[in-house]
């Protein structure tokens, strides 16, 4: 009896203080736990979903897209003063550190001063540049001060920049500024630094798995139990039961039915993020339940989807996406730094062909890098270069641009625009550039099939049509992260095809192509420099409404319609499966449940 007594006793304390896990799978190792490498060159979607969230900002946007306050206690208003703009930002006081400590105005500061002081690179932070000065008032007031009212960067970049805890961060800042290169010293630490959230990295396993574990207990978490209300007439609440603290939307207020409420956790202990080779043995996790949820920022293909259906224990989702596929040109180098060739190229990118015939459906031509889905910013009249024209009919528009910049051949292609179905009677052989001198081989980097088969398969076709014509273009499927550092930090590449998750304002329109924002310290990677493309991004930037900022991004869209620094291919809907096993707050989201990292900290454990 009493060794059944003891026995029970275990195992009472067993289920008492069991940890309540969930499993996630990547296709990517991380590659950097220092937030100033993670938001520079070291940014990568598969170091964002571990990461990225644990950061406060003073602003956000809620699941419906609307301007919210995060860090902040309210969203403060731009007042021009002394010929400057500036904008007072008031603090939540319930805010606390993983470490305990407090968030205050000191925090603020410091990052903004750090990614200043040390100017730190990369396109994320661009938005920490736009003050002049950022001043702590009190320990829970800060205030900015611009040179320009720049509103669209101001409400929806500077205010959404990752703050870091100043009380772990200063040493390290400190020691940096004696080194040799403070700069790169400082992005080489890696280090596990304090978040907002109760969850932080854990255990890291390289090449195996990544672990994120409870470093809050609920008792102590001021977000513990902290409700987002979602109302029906688009109105939102903010309620925090532990500190009192609440916002409520004005425009709208809220009115009539809740439709959503959002309850703040963490609801599991642990989650581990499981590394994976390739997304089949990923895929096979997950129907075996060795994981519950598969990050990917492209989903899954149809053809997955397809396969899941019916399959016990798995649930699937569709959302729109709000991104886009894309092919890059660096414009730094021959051919590419002719307008006319990269014109060529794109007259040559049959989009409707391959996404209704190649990929049967499954994606989206798209013409600008906004997608439809994004009905507010999309501007429906851009073109794309040889759209509606026949196969034969775009061959020949190539040729056409090719002559017109100065192209020649010892071959120049003949073709029978009457055989629709292979219009080549000859192919090109010897394409020489306006100098005279023949064009080189040219190398299109592409992730492999097993990454994202769409773009490998898309590549194949690129590559094999300007072959036709005689411009020698060679596909290399690799490695993701080759062609990140080849195009982003070593701006050692011909041309690539990668994928932007975007946000749902086109400030991305700044960091990709304006002429401030080159690579390797910026993201524009193809090295774009049109003072009227900048001019068009600055009035959006500084846009006293919507209307102008709309207007301004639409005409930019145009521009990059005809000068290619990138072509846009194409957008897809994002395709997800997860266990029942587990649980989200929602899964309607524009993007997908990726895009918001798999819900570290709402994500519940129900079998």
């Amino acid at each position: 009896m009493k060794r059944l007594f003891v026995f029970l006793t275990i195992l009472l304390s067993l289920f008492m203080f069991a940890e309540t896990v969930v499993n996630y799978a990547l296709l990517e190792d991380i590659t950097t736990t220092n937030i100033w490498n993670l938001l520079g060159s070291g940014s990568s979607a598969w170091n964002f979903y571990i990461q990225l969230w644990k950061y406060p900002s003073l602003l956000g946007m809620n699941k419906d897209g609307m301007l919210i306050p995060s860090a902040a206690a309210e969203i403060p208003e731009i007042v021009e003063e002394n010929g400057m703009y500036t904008v007072t930002v008031k603090l939540r006081k319930d805010l606390r550190w993983s470490d305990g400590s407090p968030f205050t105005a000191d925090d603020v500061v410091f990052t903004y001063n750090t990614i200043q002081e040390m100017q730190i690179p990369g396109g994320n932070w661009t938005g920490a540049y736009e003050p002049k000065k950022v001043e702590k008032i009190d320990p829970w007031t800060v205030k900015f001060y611009f040179e320009e009212k720049k509103t669209m960067t101001i409400y929806y970049d500077t205010l959404m920049t990752a703050i870091v805890s100043k009380n772990f961060w200063q040493p390290y800042v400190e020691k940096a500024k004696k080194q040799e290169n403070p700069v790169n010293w400082l992005l080489s630490q890696e280090v596990v630094d304090p978040g907002i959230t109760a969850l932080n990295l854990g255990k890291i396993e390289k090449g195996a798995f990544v672990e994120v574990k409870r470093e809050v207990d609920k008792d102590f978490y001021w977000a513990q139990g902290e409700k987002s209300i979602f109302y029906e007439n688009g109105g939102f609440v903010i309620e925090n039961p532990n500190s009192g603290y609440k916002w409520t939307s004005v425009n709208p207020s809220p009115e009539g039915n809740v439709k959503l409420t959002v309850e703040n956790g963490p609801y599991v202990d642990k989650i581990i993020y499981r590394i994976y080779g390739n997304k089949s043995v990923a895929l096979q996790a997950l129907q075996k339940g060795d994981v519950d949820f598969v990050l990917n920022p492209n989903g899954l293909t149809s053809g997955e989807f397809e396969s899941l259906k019916g399959v016990p224990g798995i649930k699937l989702t569709v959302n729109p996406s709000l991104g886009f596929r894309y092919l890059a040109f660096n414009l730094r180098k021959f051919p590419f730094n002719i307008k006319e060739f990269r014109q060529a190229i794109a007259a040559l990118i049959d989009r409707d062909y391959i996404c209704n015939r190649v990929l049967q459906g499954k994606a989206i031509p798209l013409a600008t890098p906004v997608p439809p889905a994004n009905t507010f910013w999309y501007n429906s009249d851009v073109k794309t270069i040889g759209e509606g024209l026949s196969r034969g009919e775009r061959y020949q528009l190539a040729i056409e641009l090719l002559k017109k910049a100065g192209f020649s051949w010892d071959q120049e292609p003949i073709l029978d625009l009457n055989n629709t179905a292979n219009p080549v009677v000859k192919k090109g052989k010897g394409l020489k550039g306006p100098d005279g001198n023949y064009v080189p081989d040219l190398e299109l980097l592409s992730p492999s099939g097993e990454y994202d088969p769409m773009r490998a398969t898309t590549a194949i076709y690129i590559e094999q049509w300007a072959k036709d014509l005689g411009i020698p273009i060679d596909v290399k499927l690799t490695d993701f992260n080759e062609i990140v550092t080849r195009a982003f930090d070593e701006v050692d590449f011909d041309m690539y095809m990668l994928g932007w998750g975007i946000g749902r304002v086109p400030t991305y329109f700044k960091s990709f192509w304006a002429s401030d924002q080159m690579a390797p310290e910026g993201f524009n990677t193809p090295g774009y420099n049109n003072p009227e493309f900048d001019a068009l991004v600055e009035e959006f930037e500084m846009a006293d409404n919507f209307d102008e900022a709309v207007e301004a991004i639409k005409a930019a869209q145009e521009l990059l319609a005809e000068d290619l620094p990138y072509i846009i291919l194409f957008t897809t809907p994002i395709y997800e499966a997860y266990r029942d096993s587990i649980a989200f707050p929602y899964t309607d989201i524009l993007d997908g449940i990726q895009n918001y990292n798999g819900f570290p900290e709402n994500v519940m454990k129900v079998k």
